[in-house]
């Protein structure tokens, strides 16, 4: 038996029309959408996991002075206390930072909170620029983050 051309086209349609896409197969994205995703990326956002906050504390020229580094876990989040958190690398334009690596005093880091206290001393008045970097880990019920050479960097008004 001979198939028509009409039944043969007929069948063809049928089964192109019932075809289903299956998870594996990729699927061409519209013309506007490939274009969005080929855009440069924004930078990225501050870490969701905790936020960092600096107070430079008060200072007068040739007197010792301390600026405070906490670090806060979001929420979901705790302090790792198990992990040995540090503030190193410290150093300063105009002064000098009494130890170039601290660790957080007794009391200062339980779970909601670290702090790290930076000692200094400024050489005249004006402004005095600090910089280091910062080890810490918060955790929440799945897994830790371990954060290593954070950036900090802050300026202290010297009177």
């Amino acid at each position: 038996m001979r198939l028509s051309a009409l039944t043969l086209a007929a069948c063809f349609a049928t089964v192109i029309a019932c075809r289903e896409t299956s998870a594996t197969e990729p699927v061409a994205a519209p013309p506007s959408a490939t274009a969005a995703s080929a855009a440069p990326a924004s930078a990225a956002p501050a870490a969701a996991e905790y936020s960092v906050r600096i107070v430079p504390g008060d200072a007068k020229a040739g007197e010792a002075g301390t600026s405070i580094v906490e670090v806060t876990p979001a929420a979901g989040f705790k302090m790792n206390l198990e992990f040995p958190s540090r503030a190193k690398n410290l150093a300063c334009a105009g002064g000098t930072v009494a130890q170039a690596e601290v660790t957080p005093g007794e009391g200062d880091v339980t779970e909601q909170v670290l702090r790290f206290k930076v000692p200094f001393t400024a050489a005249a008045a004006g402004k005095l620029e600090i910089n280091g970097l910062a080890d810490f880990s918060v955790c929440n019920e799945r897994a830790c983050k371990l954060i290593r050479d954070e950036k900090l960097a802050w300026a202290v008004e010297v009177k």
